[in-house]
């Protein structure tokens, strides 16, 4: 029942598309956004997870995930 959040920053030329993903499922997305928050409200054990941030432009991708746990 708590709520949880997330950040997720990126900088680059030109300024990356910031992707949130829990698993292949796109949970939130903006294009030309230094940071890119998530906020989960009210978890429960069916949120548990792996959470990635991605940002990517022409020049590349680079992604960091996160596993959830809700006990």
């Amino acid at each position: 029942g708590s709520q949880v959040d997330f950040g997720c920053q990126a900088e680059g030329r030109p300024p990356p598309l910031l992707t949130w993903f829990r698993g292949p499922q796109v949970l939130r997305e903006e294009p030309g956004v230094a940071s890119l928050p998530l906020h989960l409200a009210q978890v429960s054990p069916q949120d548990s997870g792996t959470y990635t941030c991605v940002a990517e432009n022409r020049h590349g991708r680079h992604n960091r995930s996160l596993e959830l746990h809700v006990a």
